[in-house]
């Protein structure tokens, strides 16, 4: 993925108005989307196949990101922001769901250090515990917990992303799980 041309088009974005900053936000996207459907597939892979699909998720993280009109300083920025964008879409779903399934009874698993980001997607209930969970933690914790389990990146590419070198973000990570495990320890879905 071209990092200058992304930064390049997000600055001009920012000195534009109207059509002409959607039509260099589409060449950002363009540039993007593939990344973030392949990311988005990744994460989706366990949910049923008449759920959310990678494309239709993608192109609500566009929609939600072209509906705030921000200025991205560079690409760190952008990823930092659909981190977001896919993290608030995923959390509105979940709690749909939730709603829908109280009666179940269903418990799911409390997150350990090894659960997968793809399993805490995939469990709605679990999904809303660790949203809330993340209060706890400071803003930059909240931006590696959303690349890695909401945007679906490597430890390695949220550093870069962070401009972190991989052993700190290594060691942040290791930090982050510990607290997320402790607001979680006894933790119970909602609704029952």
């Amino acid at each position: 993925m071209p990092v200058g041309d992304i930064t390049l088009l997000l600055r001009r974005m920012a000195t534009q108005s109207g059509a002409a900053r959607k039509v260099t936000y589409d060449e950002v996207m363009g540039l993007v989307y593939d990344e973030l459907r392949r990311k988005a597939r990744g994460f989706l892979r366990s949910e049923r196949a008449d759920s959310l699909q990678p494309t239709a998720l993608v192109h609500a993280v566009y929609e939600r990101l072209l509906q705030d009109k921000m200025s991205y300083a560079d690409r760190r920025h952008f990823y930092g922001m659909a981190a977001t964008a896919m993290r608030r879409i995923l959390i509105e779903r979940a709690r749909r769901i939730s709603a829908l399934r109280r009666g179940s009874r269903q418990t799911p698993d409390v997150i350990t250090d090894d659960t997968p980001a793809v399993a805490i997607l995939a469990d709605p209930d679990l999904l809303l515990a660790i949203d809330r969970a993340m209060a706890a933690l400071t803003p930059d914790q909240v931006r590696l917990t959303e690349l890695r389990y909401y945007v679906g990146l490597t430890i390695e590419e949220a550093a870069n992303v962070m401009d972190l070198n991989v052993e700190t973000a290594k060691k942040r990570w290791r930090v982050i799980k510990g607290l997320l495990l402790a607001e979680l320890k006894g933790w119970e879905p909602s609704g029952l």
